[in-house]
C-alpha cells in the first residue's frame, strides 16, 4: 500500500504540487490525468524516489521511502518514462536482464532463477524475435513492449507509467491494453499518468484529476462531466454499448 500524506513540492517559489493526499491499495489500477504542468510526472518521480526535496510523507508498505535505498525502492517500484532514448546500441536481452539488477550484487552474475524469470518473460511477452536485436532497431510499439517486459522481469508490485501510449499505432495500443489488463489481473498495482482518457477510463479502478498541482477529484472511478470540465475545460460523454463503456470527447 502507498500512502501519500500532505505532499507538497515547489521549485523556487513555484508550487508544482500542493497538499496531495492519496491512499493507493495493493492491486489498484489508477489513472492520473490533468493538463500539462499539473504536476503529474513530478508525482511519479517522487513516488519513485527520484525527487526527495519535498514536504510531506510517502509511505510504502508502512515504511517512509526516504529510509529506503535505491535498490530497496527498485524491488518495489518500476517506472516506464514517456520517452525511451538509447544513445548506445543495447541488446534487448541486456535490457531485460538489467531488470534483475536489484537482486544481484556487484560480484555475482545472474543466477539460475534470474535466467528462468528472463525466459518466462520472453515467452509471456512473445519477444523471441527481438531478444538479440538492438533496441534502436525496434518500432515505438515494440520498444514499449520490451520496456513493459523489463518491469515484469524486475518482479515488483508497483508499476508507474508516464504516457505509455505516446506514438503508438492502433495495433500497439490494443496490445498494450491487453498487457495492462493482464498485469492488473496478476495483482500488480498500476499507476498511469495519461491524457488518453478514452483508452484508459473504461479499464481503471480509480482516478485522480490534477490541475495546477492540486487534486480536483480522487477516488473510485466516477464519470462526472464536471470533473473533466474543471480539469481540461472540455466536455466528455459516456456511452454504454454492448456492455462496453465508451468515453469520448464531445467537440
Amino acid at each position: 500500500m502507498i500512502e501519500i500524506k500532505n505532499l507538497s513540492y515547489k521549485i523556487k517559489k513555484t508550487h508544482i504540487l500542493r497538499d496531495i493526499n492519496l491512499k493507493i491499495e495493493d492491486g489498484d489500477f489508477w489513472l492520473i490525468f490533468g493538463p500539462n504542468g499539473a504536476g503529474k510526472t513530478t508525482l511519479l518521480k517522487i513516488l519513485l524516489g527520484a525527487i526527495t526535496d519535498y514536504n510531506g510523507e510517502i509511505i510504502i508498505d508502512n515504511k517512509n521511502i526516504k529510509r529506503n535505498s535505491k535498490k530497496e525502492i527498485a524491488k518495489k517500484i518500476s517506472y516506464l518514462p514517456q520517452f525511451e532514448e538509447f544513445s548506445l546500441p543495447l541488446c534487448v536481452k541486456e535490457i531485460l536482464l538489467s531488470g534483475r539488477y536489484p537482486y544481484t550484487s556487484f560480484f555475482k552474475d545472474y543466477s539460475k532463477n534470474d535466467l528462468t524469470i528472463f525466459q518466462n518473460t520472453v515467452d509471456q511477452f512473445e519477444l523471441h524475435e527481438f531478444v538479440n536485436r538492438d533496441i534502436n532497431t525496434l518500432s515505438g510499439g515494440e520498444r514499449k513492449k520490451v520496456m513493459l517486459a523489463s518491469t515484469f522481469i524486475q518482479d515488483v508490485s508497483i508499476i508507474l507509467f508516464d504516457e505509455p501510449f505516446t506514438f503508438l499505432d492502433p495495433e500497439a495500443i490494443s496490445s498494450l491494453k491487453k498487457i495492462l489488463t493482464k498485469l492488473k489481473n496478476n495483482g500488480k498495482t498500476l499507476i498511469i499518468v495519461s491524457h488518453n482518457i478514452e483508452i484508459l477510463f473504461p479499464i481503471v479502478h480509480k482516478i485522480v484529476a490534477l490541475k495546477r498541482g492540486e487534486i480536483i477529484y480522487s477516488g473510485n472511478k466516477l464519470f462526472d462531466k464536471d470533473i473533466f470540465k474543471q480539469t481540461y475545460n472540455v466536455n466528455y460523454e459516456q456511452l454504454i454499448l454492448k456492455n462496453r463503456e465508451i468515453i469520448y470527447l464531445n467537440e
